[in-house]
């Protein structure tokens, strides 16, 4: 069975810039395996800036909105995505062939197993 991880593309000051001989070839093997029998389901996205991204929380009873600590970061995300491997071992293997691995970097979460016996949802 496969598990799911949650990848963010972040962007990377330090990185190269988008290359269409390199990026574009990879992109276009990463859609196919997503689209190959032995992918998953589309559902990821590319975001809008962080001028545009908002915190929320509600602390007693008030809800507080406001633009940190966004602005502070040094690296912004592209987009989510949700994808299905293996293990982690497999999911890194196939996300270091996707451009965002050259261009910006990859942080790879998996998904929590609520039917696990030992699954604790405040882990």
């Amino acid at each position: 069975m496969k598990q799911k991880f949650l990848v963010l593309h972040l962007t990377d000051a330090a990185a190269p810039d988008w290359d269409d001989a390199i990026d574009q070839p990879a992109m276009d093997a990463w859609l196919a395996l997503r689209e190959s029998p032995a992918g998953w389901e589309p559902n990821g996205q590319p975001v809008s800036g962080r001028d545009t991204a908002r915190e929320i929380a509600v602390r007693g009873g008030e809800t507080i909105v406001n633009d940190a600590p966004l602005a502070e970061l040094k690296e912004w995300f592209m987009g989510a995505e949700w994808i299905e491997a293996d293990d982690m071992d497999h999911a890194l293997a196939m996300l270091a062939k996707h451009p965002s691995a050259r261009i910006g970097s990859l942080v790879v979460i998996p998904a929590r197993d609520f039917d696990a016996a030992d699954a604790n949802p405040n882990d």
